[in-house]
């Protein structure tokens, strides 16, 4: 059984005094989390635990999905294991590799309550921090994450600020980190997005949809840690030029078809 093994869980990164302390008193309806898993066989069973944890004390009423884009380790298998063992975790299964942006927009419309928060397979965040996300939930229909220092080296910061550059010069989104994976939703606001990409791109679109119907979006600093496994797809060029085209696709969709 994949399961049985000693798992490291994300509790570890705070003190129990601390977390004793962080914990909130705000209650939330129902809570969805969900995250795009691929090349994640090592790190979604602990994360996935942590999101109950967290999920246990924001809400009576949650679920756990786990979007798994057709990995070719055993992200599947480790997934479909979290489902057996634990009835609040579904698994969301693509038949190819579809990329994170289809994770990210299946996650958004199959999941099923109030609220819904994604962060990243790969737990370079503290979901424990979803706190104090949902503590601002009342007043705000997004509430999203910003790196209060990335944990990645001098050409993962580089690219971040040149695709923050863009998404301002062609949409004007003004955000301190448009691409962290660290957010939080009203399913009112998500009902009315309409998605045009299917690439990397959902987190702009999120919030350019969030600018044009004027909701107030709440911006909260977070914790960003080093990946214990793996490496990142972000910086291959094809991955790069398909988003500068989709960039500028979305701006023609924007306006002239919106």
């Amino acid at each position: 059984m994949i399961l049985k093994q000693p798992i490291k869980t994300l509790t570890n990164r705070f003190p129990e005094f601390i977390l004793s302390a962080m914990t909130s008193q705000t209650k939330l309806p129902s809570l969805s989390i969900f995250f795009p898993a691929y090349n994640d066989e090592h790190s979604i069973a602990a994360l996935t635990e942590a999101c109950i944890l967290i999920a246990g004390r924001l809400t009576d009423d949650f679920e756990i999905l786990i979007v798994h884009d057709h990995s070719p380790d055993k992200t599947g298998q480790v997934a479909d294991e979290l489902a057996r063992k634990f009835k609040e975790v579904r698994v969301i299964h693509h038949e190819k590799n579809f990329g994170v942006g289809r994770s990210m927009i299946d996650g958004f419309t199959q999941s099923s309550k109030e609220y819904v928060f994604y962060t990243d397979g790969d737990a370079q965040y503290d979901v424990k921090e979803l706190e104090r996300f949902a503590e601002f939930a009342g007043q705000f229909k997004a509430v999203i994450g910003y790196r209060l220092k990335r944990a990645e080296g001098f050409k993962r910061v580089f690219t971040s600020r040149c695709f923050h550059a863009l998404t301002f010069f062609l949409f004007g989104l003004r955000y301190r980190d448009i691409d962290c994976s660290f957010k939080l939703f009203h399913r009112s606001f998500l009902n009315k997005v309409n998605f045009h990409t299917k690439s990397a791109l959902v987190d702009p679109e999120l919030l350019i949809n969030a600018d044009r119907l004027k909701i107030p979006v709440k911006e909260i600093g977070v914790h960003h840690y080093l990946r214990s496994h793996g490496s990142s797809q972000c910086l291959r060029l094809k991955l790069i030029v398909a988003m500068i085209r989709d960039m500028l696709r979305l701006r023609w969709v924007y306006w002239f078809k919106v």
